[in-house]
């Protein structure tokens, strides 16, 4: 009895050294993201002092969130540091070109209103009031401009094509003379929620498309592409028998609107392009929302077609709320909440000790391979990546994060200590 209640007590405290092993390791912080690291005030940088390669053609932005403030705000700070120490004057959003279009023609009337404008676009993360400041930010720098010369907004996404088919039918009704009257004969009668309805006007939209594009004209042009996306999106894979084919396909075909517009921007005398969407996209190296057999994502597929020339930012958060969609709820159910997380990314936590609680990082001045920071920046650690559709099932998997190696995604990445959910203006 008493070489039991030896082994016993002994397990016992054996366990209880265990447990203080832990709690000593978890105080001390030792295996824990919550450490400042060596040398990080000497490579990190404040907005102001960040350059962006004057020679890439395309300079991405790639959101951690849809759903926070900051990563709604810094594109306009991407923007305005393009346009004024590069050479673009247009930014385009993983949004529906139709949508987008109606912001562009709104931003360049004096007397519309932007809050309202955001309101009517389909894409709810983009109905606040830090996108309509961007959009009045553009107005205000093109109030002296001609259109030729002035800052544009475009949409990328094919989803949403009866977006572009309300636009169309809006310009047709408005008596835009960049419709003939053909055109507006299989236009205007179309129910634009019935997809069948437009698929049997395909071939309609690629010559009306082909038109516009080839025609000498910025307005046509930017029209035409409003055209092509009603194709792209007729053609798109059906998402409930093909979702991987559905999901390479949408990310393809938003580098190639990219590319168009570039091509377009290229001929009013611009070099460069900003594109801004979630960091699942936008990234480079890394793998599609779905794994298929040609596994790219948007940022692989922009880095191709515009050979190597595309710079790419990322944007990260160590703790805050993040506004997402609750999963299944739509039309007069739909609803919005906040939802609190922690990334754990060692590289976010080191904006506590920078103003504002903000710093950039570009990889390419971290060079010093046994410092911290260079271990990080090519280690993988774990990075925020919340999407849209919130269940509780992801919760238990903690998909508000993933992990991955932040060099091999990104050129440079924007890193905030805490961030503040959007609040939508209409919802």
């Amino acid at each position: 009895m008493r070489h039991y209640k030896t082994i016993f007590f002994t397990c016992i405290t054996l366990v209880a050294v265990f447990v203080c092993l832990l709690v000593g390791i978890r105080c001390s912080k030792a295996f824990s993201p919550e450490r400042k690291m060596d040398g990080i005030e000497e490579v990190g940088q404040s907005f102001e002092e960040f350059k962006i390669p004057v020679d890439a053609r395309a300079v991405g932005i790639g959101e951690a969130t849809h759903g926070n403030r900051e990563f709604q705000t810094v594109k306009r700070d991407v923007l305005e540091k393009v346009v004024t120490e590069g050479d673009g004057r247009c930014i385009c959003f993983e949004m529906s070109v139709g949508d987008a279009a109606m912001l562009n023609d709104a931003l360049h009337d004096k007397d519309a209103d932007l809050s309202e404008a955001v309101g009517k676009q389909s894409y709810p993360i983009y109905d606040t009031a830090e996108i309509a400041g961007l959009l009045e930010w553009m107005r205000e720098y093109n109030e002296n401009l001609s259109y030729e010369e002035s800052l544009m907004f475009y949409g990328v996404d094919i989803q949403g094509g009866y977006t572009c088919i309300r636009y169309l039918q809006d310009a047709a009704n408005a008596g835009n003379d960049l419709i003939t009257e053909e055109e507006k004969s299989f236009i205007l009668p179309l129910d634009i929620y019935d997809k069948a309805m437009y698929s049997k006007e395909r071939e309609n939209f690629v010559a009306m498309s082909e038109r516009l594009l080839t025609m000498d004209d910025l307005r046509a042009k930017q029209l035409g592409m409003v055209a092509k996306a009603v194709v792209l999106n007729i053609d798109v894979p059906d998402y409930e028998q093909f979702p991987e084919e559905n999901d390479h396909n949408r990310d393809l075909k938003m580098a190639e609107n990219l590319l168009a517009y570039s091509k377009i921007e290229e001929e009013r005398g611009y070099s460069q392009v900003v594109i801004t969407a979630h960091s699942g996209h936008s990234r480079t190296g890394g793998k599609s929302v779905l794994p298929c057999e040609n596994d790219e994502t948007m940022g692989d597929q922009i880095d191709r077609l515009f050979e190597g020339s595309y710079f790419c930012i990322g944007t990260d958060f160590y703790e805050g709320y993040v506004n997402i969609h609750t999963a299944g709820t739509f039309e007069e159910n739909y609803e919005r909440q906040d939802h609190f997380y922690i990334s754990e990314d060692p590289l976010a936590y080191q904006a506590k000790f920078f103003e504002n609680g903000i710093y950039c990082l570009d990889f390419s001045r971290v060079t010093d391979e046994n410092s911290s920071v260079y271990k990080n920046v090519h280690s993988m650690i774990f990075c925020g990546a919340a999407g849209e559709g919130y269940g509780a099932i992801q919760d238990l998997y903690k998909q508000e994060r993933s992990k991955f190696v932040p060099a091999d995604r990104f050129d440079a990445m924007i890193f905030y200590y805490e961030v503040t959910p959007i609040d939508p203006i209409h919802s």
